[in-house]
């Protein structure tokens, strides 16, 4: 007959383990906040990610018109001044003139003007406001919002573009967000009135 030995186990105790086991649910805590911020960042980061790239395909402006001031003075008049009826695409938000930039070329010629409020000159365009839609801040801040029509002009003759006949003509206009809005034209092969329709 086999004798049967019963074995009592018995669990730790003392300080000792009683600092173990606060380490332990200390070393937890730590983990989890680091956790926690760590996917909190990640969230943050996606949702800027994601309002950037809303702001990249979303923002930006569309042509309704593009006509020229001609100067019939010289032998071969020349358009000295181009202006852009512009409102923004549909779904896009505000848009600082502050922050825009246009490029221009003639072929030969090409300049890069920002905004300026009082006129234009070289290395600026400036712009009036034709509808201010609410809420109405163009002429506090120059910011167009939905519903806003805007008319561009460039001095291009100060710009040192030479747009006489049959000059192609190319141009965008650069938001800070968005998308560029690109455009290309042809002065026609007669000038002959003191404006002309472009695009």
């Amino acid at each position: 007959m086999k004798k049967v030995w019963n074995r009592k186990e018995e669990g730790e105790f003392g300080i000792g383990t009683l600092i173990i086991f606060i380490a332990m649910i200390i070393v937890a805590a730590v983990a989890a906040t680091v956790l926690i911020q760590t996917a909190y960042q990640l969230q943050q980061q996606a949702e800027e990610t994601g309002n950037i790239a809303i702001q990249d395909v979303a923002t930006g402006f569309k042509i309704i018109h593009i006509g020229g001031l001609v100067n019939l003075t010289p032998a071969t008049p020349n358009v000295d001044t181009v202006e852009i009826k512009v409102g923004l695409i549909a779904g896009s938000p505000a848009i600082d003139l502050d922050n825009v930039l246009i490029e221009i070329t003639d072929g030969s010629t090409d300049v890069t003007l920002t905004f300026n409020p009082t006129s234009a000159d070289a290395t600026h365009f400036t712009a009036v406001s034709l509808r201010d839609m609410p809420p109405q801040n163009w002429n506090n801040q120059h910011v167009m919002t939905q519903g806003d029509i805007i008319k561009i002009s460039i001095d291009a003759k100060a710009a040192g573009l030479s747009l006489g006949p049959q000059s192609e003509v190319t141009l965008q206009i650069i938001p800070k967000h968005g998308v560029p809005t690109y455009a290309a034209f042809m002065v026609p092969a007669t000038l002959t009135t003191n404006y002309v329709d472009l695009y």
